[in-house]
């Protein structure tokens, strides 16, 4: 397995070059917060990652997209096979440096917002860029741990089609839909309640969750259940769309 990820993470530098996502990531928030964002909007450029919040997002679906797709493409999957690498194994490893990219990226786009405040600071005083740290940690791990959905459902797309540009082109467009659907699904609740545990639901409700009791107490009123049991759902949802994916995986011929 460990020769399985270096040979991914040699891939991702080489074929997918995501370390130009990083690069733009932490660039982006540094441009904007100095020159663009007046005093009294620099905590709400904070939340946004001065900007580059898009650019992780739109990240997160090329890399994951191509990550499969490039591997027939190239016919690198070949070579894997024959060395005995079963295809869970290289499916693992896959999905382990997918997130490991990602949270590269999401980690320049932060450090990035904090080098732009910095420097903000340092020209323009330290008036309206406080940050309570707690809750914007607490943000990226939970965006971290939300994308996973978002993973799975692109990797399961791009397992379905045969072209890196379509499985590039429907990962960017599902990172539209996907919210688009969820509030379309969540609006249909009205007329047939348990449509609200359809996962594009949970996985909407949840993206807001702080830990805070006002958020779990939104939470309990429209689930009618406990946060723990929704998230419960939401780790079963997620594990049914990587079992999904990969037997589709597992079943592409190479």
């Amino acid at each position: 397995m460990i020769t399985l990820l270096k040979q991914e993470w040699m891939k991702a530098v080489k074929q997918n070059r995501f370390y130009v996502w990083a690069i733009i990531s932490f660039l982006l928030p540094v441009i904007t917060l100095i020159w663009f964002i007046p005093a009294e909007s620099q905590t709400l450029g904070y939340a946004a990652l001065g900007g580059a919040g898009i650019v992780v997002a739109i990240a997160a679906s090329v890399l994951s997209a191509l990550t499969f797709t490039q591997e027939f493409n190239f016919g690198t999957i070949r070579p894997l096979l024959s060395r005995q690498y079963s295809r869970l194994q290289i499916f693992i490893s896959k999905i382990v440096m997918i997130v490991i990219e990602y949270v590269i990226v999401l980690a320049s786009a932060v450090l990035g917002t904090l080098a732009g405040r910095l420097i903000f600071q340092m020209m323009n005083g330290t008036t309206g860029t406080e940050i309570d740290w707690q809750p914007f940690l607490f943000h990226q791990v939970m965006d971290v741990v939300m994308t996973l959905f978002f993973f799975a459902i692109v990797i399961l797309v791009s397992n379905l089609v045969k072209s890196s540009a379509a499985a590039v082109s429907l990962g960017i467009v599902l990172s539209i839909a996907t919210s688009i659907i969820a509030a379309i699904t969540t609006s249909l609740v009205q007329f047939w309640e348990p449509l609200k545990w359809n996962p594009l639901t949970v996985e909407s409700f949840l993206s807001q969750f702080d830990g805070t009791s006002a958020v779990n107490f939104g939470l309990h009123m429209y689930f009618g259940a406990d946060v723990w049991v929704i998230w419960v759902v939401y780790v079963g949802y997620l594990v049914l769309l990587y079992l999904l994916t990969f037997l589709i995986f597992q079943r592409r011929s190479v």
